[in-house]
């Protein structure tokens, strides 16, 4: 007996689901220095903020310097739970740290109520939704400021799915609020979440979840309740104009600290 087909999909993802909560992060051990040379900083994908679980691994690992310069890292190591990197600090300035766009697994998604949406065991698939492969598109950046803080490695990449600071994020205080937009590939993204994530913040998934929706020019201002070290997550799905998917399946990340 043949199984039907959405049955066969959900068979397929037993094990992706748990993946595919995972959350990639960058964290130094500073966000603020007045006059160290270097910060080292931690890369992994997490369920629980900011526990490393799995190591992320990217071919452009990169450092946008208070000049505006990019520069490739010369040495990553890569352990099993997490990526570790030294970056240097030779000026004074903010320095802008990522991944690059990270191209990640194919998986299956479907179309649900006009919404491109994981397949899941719990969900299933629901009758006559088309189903697609989708590549995922992953992003994690995180600001270092040595001295006095400056703007120009805040400027957008302009090629993925990004969280751009219209504040600044090494100058964020509690009960202030975060500024930023949402762009892909350079434009706008409206009508898109974008959650806080924390260690004692409820998951994105949890319905106390700190979330707020892009306006229409991508845009949103975020609520800063107390200091630590928090993550800002957006995920976006898109169809493929071309190439051997039928979805991109975006997501980004900005790690930053809140004083008190």
């Amino acid at each position: 007996m043949h199984r039907p087909f959405a049955a066969t999909v959900v068979a397929l993802w037993l094990c992706a689901g748990s993946a595919a909560a995972h959350t990639g992060y960058l964290k130094p051990n500073l966000f603020n220095t007045p006059q160290r040379d270097h910060v080292t900083v931690e890369a992994s994908f997490t369920e629980e903020m900011f526990t490393p679980d799995i190591v992320m691994k990217a071919d452009d690992y990169h450092v946008v310097t208070p000049a505006g310069a990019k520069v490739k890292l010369p040495s990553v190591t890569y352990l099993r739970d997490l990526a570790l990197f030294e970056v240097d600090l030779p000026e004074n300035g903010t320095y802008r740290i990522s991944t690059g766009l990270r191209t990640g697994s194919t998986r299956k998604m479907a179309l649900v109520n006009g919404k491109w949406e994981p397949v899941r065991e719990r969900d299933g698939v629901p009758a006559g939704s088309r189903v697609a492969d989708a590549q995922s598109m992953t992003r994690s950046d995180v600001y270092v400021s040595k001295g006095p803080a400056n703007d120009q490695a805040l400027k957008p990449a302009g090629v993925g799915l990004e969280i751009v600071p219209l504040s600044h994020p090494n100058r964020l205080d509690a009960g202030g609020r975060f500024l930023v937009q949402l762009l892909l590939d350079g434009k706008p993204v409206p009508g898109v979440t974008i959650s806080l994530q924390g260690p004692t913040l409820p998951d994105e998934e949890d319905a106390k979840a700190v979330a707020v929706t892009t306006d229409k020019d991508g845009k949103a201002s975020i609520a800063l309740p107390q200091d630590g070290t928090f993550l800002l997550l957006s995920r976006h799905r898109v169809e493929a104009a071309d190439g051997p998917v039928a979805v991109k399946s975006y997501s980004a990340t900005l790690t930053f600290a809140v004083e008190a």
